[in-house]
């Protein structure tokens, strides 16, 4: 048995809590949330990576291979989309001299990619598909 690294599925909406909670209190927040010399930084930043993490490791309700699948390629491809973004952002800093163009996003934005990947192809790709009239192998 191959084991997966994954919380139940009851961790979806705690996360979700933290998530909310930790956005909520950066927007009311006077401090910057990147400084290291404030506690209220801290909290914000640590309840929204533990909220995105609980959310992105959540089982399904029947988790299966097919799942596990989308799971691993929603993986793969928010690190390419990650890295190629930073790259990008990075090579038009350099070019234009502009360090303003430098990408300050943290690791959340690589979480926010999966989880938002994982759950486009877990439930809307699917609906897109029979919207538009289907796959043109059923003919």
């Amino acid at each position: 048995m191959i084991p997966y690294l994954s919380l139940p599925n009851l961790f979806k909406w705690p996360g979700l809590a933290l998530i909310l909670f930790g956005y909520l209190y950066g927007s009311a927040y006077s401090y910057n949330p990147d400084d290291v010399t404030h506690l209220g930084g801290l909290i914000i930043q640590a309840s929204i990576m533990a909220g995105y993490i609980m959310v992105a490791a959540a089982r399904e309700k029947s988790e299966d291979e097919w799942i596990r699948h989308i799971r691993l390629t929603s993986l793969q491809w928010s690190v390419f989309l990650y890295i190629l973004l930073r790259l990008s952002f990075k090579c038009a800093a350099f070019f234009t001299t502009d360090p303003s163009l430098l990408p300050h996003w943290q690791i959340n934005t690589l979480l926010m990619f999966y989880i938002a990947l994982f759950y486009y192809q877990m439930y809307i790709k699917d609906g897109i598909t029979k919207l538009w009239g289907g796959s043109r192998n059923e003919k």
